[in-house]
């Protein structure tokens, strides 16, 4: 065999073993970085007088565990995310009537989805006009707790007129949670005619007008400190198209707040509920709007307990006392801190 053959075969053996190592390193950063990898879970139950929890995690993380009760209200446990196949069609005149900034309708339908999956809220309807209409329909027929998510401008004038008696207002009613984000909450609706905006639509939900139309610079005051809005993790700081709840009945705020009004706003109507998220389209809008949803908390809701820390490789137990006439209990465990890796709301 010539020399140089020898010396020819050096290099093939560096490469082969330079891709052993990769693929080493590959495997041991899948192994300590791959979502499939890690494992968290988390349990409460009501025993006399106080509630057992447990939470699990693989990893160092945090922990919230919020206790409430919720009364007569029952928080969604199924939510429609309404799909505007019309977005296009009307958005100029939106635009041009309130400056809204467009969304892909489709990749923040995508994203809320994974957002609310990650916390445990996995039954999840997404439905174009018709479905939608037919959907809250039925839901009419028998007593329902459904939630409905609105990120558009508008909804079919089938479904919202902003009339007495109309589907939306009777759905709510009857029980039902309504969440509105990244534009003024019922100002258009549109049908056969194109776009219409809806007279007194501030009136029609709230009693007055109560929205923020002008501000939207970053806010940095913390509604109720070391309460739901810190054991939530929210840090969407914008309330423009946000809500002041100051002499709503019931009303109440989480998140942050500017002359009064809010990022999170909750609103009695009926025996349901109205739900406003502040600001335009944005990622961390997307994220505390699936977090509110996902923690059933709602403007019925007394806060029993809170806790929170830090897990390390372990599952930790605990017990939050509650009182004996507290009604309807759910416990909300979130993991991840800022940004949750995992969530579930138990029912006891």
């Amino acid at each position: 065999m010539h020399p140089c053959e020898n010396n020819r075969m050096k290099p093939d053996k560096f490469v082969l073993l330079s891709i052993v190592l990769c693929a080493i390193v590959l495997a041991g950063g899948l192994m300590a970085y791959g979502p499939s990898m890690h494992r968290y879970s988390a349990d409460a139950e009501l025993e006399e007088g106080f509630i057992r929890i447990s939470i699990s995690s693989s990893g160092a993380d945090t922990y919230s565990a919020v206790v409430l009760d919720n009364g007569d209200y029952s928080a969604p446990t199924q939510l429609y995310i309404y799909l505007d196949e019309r977005y296009g069609e009307f958005f100029e005149e939106a635009e041009e009537a309130i400056g809204l900034d467009t969304l892909d309708m489709e990749h923040s339908i995508d994203q809320m989805c994974r957002l609310l999956k990650i916390r445990g809220f996995s039954s999840i309807q997404i439905c174009n006009d018709e479905q939608l209409r037919d959907a809250m329909a039925e839901d009419m027929k028998g007593q329902s707790s459904k939630g409905l998510l609105v990120m558009s401008y508008a909804l079919p004038q089938n479904i919202y007129s902003g009339t007495d008696g109309c589907l939306l207002f009777e759905w709510i009613k009857s029980g039902n949670s309504l969440y509105w984000m990244s534009s003024p909450i019922g100002m258009f609706c549109h049908g056969e005619d194109g776009l219409v905006e809806v007279e007194n639509n501030q009136e029609k939900f709230f009693g007055k007008e109560c929205i923020n139309m002008t501000y939207s610079d970053p806010v940095l005051s913390v509604i109720e400190a070391g309460g739901l809005t810190d054991a939530l993790c929210l840090k969407w700081n914008r309330t423009l198209y946000g809500l002041d709840t100051s002499g709503l009945d019931g009303a109440s705020a989480m998140g942050f707040s500017h002359e009064g009004y809010s990022s999170i706003s909750m609103v009695p109507f009926g025996k349901g509920m109205v739900c406003v998220i502040g600001g335009k389209d944005d990622r961390y809008q997307r994220e505390d709007a699936a977090q509110t949803i996902a923690s059933g908390v709602s403007c019925y809701s007394n806060v029993l307990e809170i806790r929170s820390g830090s897990i390390v490789r372990e599952t930790i137990e605990f017990s939050l006392d509650v009182p004996d006439d507290a009604n309807d209990i759910l416990t909300y465990i979130s993991i991840g801190g800022v940004y949750v890796v995992y969530g579930r709301a138990i029912r006891c």
